[in-house]
């Protein structure tokens, strides 16, 4: 797949069918929307593109209101790898992009680097000055084209059971440590990445050493305990997981600490991937460090039957 982490210095593409969007979460409606891309690119002959913005539109318009967010632009190629998309373009967001009218972006951003064939949108796409541009608007610019480009606008995708498949809604679903049902939504288990930095060891003193993460550009789990599939360099381990201020240690600050099974290495300063397979527990205060690490001892039992290790 060809990756281009700034649209604006790419070169043309020619003949293209791409759809265009944050697409946060890559969950199972952005992949059905994705998948028709690469389905019609390869009917037509034609390239299968997706340009995603980066950072999300309200990091530069309103930034108090941004959502945290859920996957990263490198998770995005990882993604979009596996569906054999042929090229991800990266929109670099800022504030002139922003003030850019929905024509203007179509002309200056769009026409200049490619020659669509066809073009897929999600429903409720918009862009442009105060979001001025919608399906209408593009369908209009395609037929104005010298070689017109049809336009589609893509139904919202809903689970068997009428779920919702949005980014909001898998927010809302992993800030209460509901990560499993978040996974049906996104068809994976919810991911995280950072760097493992050096934390107070008290895992260590207990018996349960962890691996502390250091600060993620990604939405952190609700407080809780958890079952982990961890991605630390080219291996694949398993563990717990807990989210929380540690109020047996009366801790102020949030930490993400995670006990790798069977594992005895230095993993500090490495980049660290978590992913959140199932909810354990909810976060309490033990009256001793003994009762805490019997309940640790409970924990790593739930864990590895959840992760299918005993």
């Amino acid at each position: 797949m060809l990756i281009i982490p700034d649209w604006l210095s790419s070169q043309p593409l020619g003949r293209t069918v791409f759809t265009i969007g944050v697409f946060d979460g890559l969950h199972l409606g952005h992949q059905a929307l994705i998948k028709r891309v690469i389905e019609r690119a390869n009917e037509l002959s034609a390239t299968s593109l997706a340009l995603t913005f980066s950072p999300h539109p309200l990091v530069v318009l309103s930034p108090s209101g941004a959502p945290e967010t859920l996957t990263t632009f490198e998770q995005k190629v990882e993604i979009l790898r596996e569906l054999d998309l042929m090229a991800l373009g990266r929109l670099r967001f800022d504030r002139a992009m922003s003030d850019l009218l929905a024509r203007d972006f179509l002309d200056r951003i769009i026409a200049t680097r490619l020659k669509p064939v066809e073009i897929f949108i999600g429903p409720d796409f918009h862009f442009g000055r105060g979001a001025e541009g919608n399906f209408a608007l593009i369908k209009e610019w395609g037929q104005s084209l010298p070689v017109p480009a049809k336009v589609f606008s893509i139904e919202q995708v809903k689970g068997p059971g009428g779920e919702t498949y949005s980014s909001s809604h898998i927010r809302g679903l992993i800030k209460v440590g509901l990560v499993r049902e978040a996974a049906n939504i996104l068809g994976r288990p919810y991911r995280i990445s950072g760097v493992v930095e050096v934390g107070q060891a008290r895992g260590r003193c207990l018996g349960y050493p962890t691996a502390n993460l250091g600060q993620s550009r990604q939405l952190t789990p609700g407080p809780g305990v958890y079952a982990v599939r961890v991605k630390l360099g080219e291996k694949t381990l398993y563990g717990m997981t807990s989210v929380g201020h540690n109020p047996t240690f009366s801790s102020k600050v949030l930490t993400v600490e995670t006990n790798i099974f069977d594992f005895n290495g230095d993993c500090y300063g490495e980049k660290l991937d978590l992913e959140f397979m199932d909810w354990l527990r909810g976060v309490i205060r033990f009256d001793s460090a003994a009762s805490l690490t019997r309940q640790l001892g409970e924990d790593e039992k739930m864990a590895r039957a959840v992760l299918g290790l005993s």
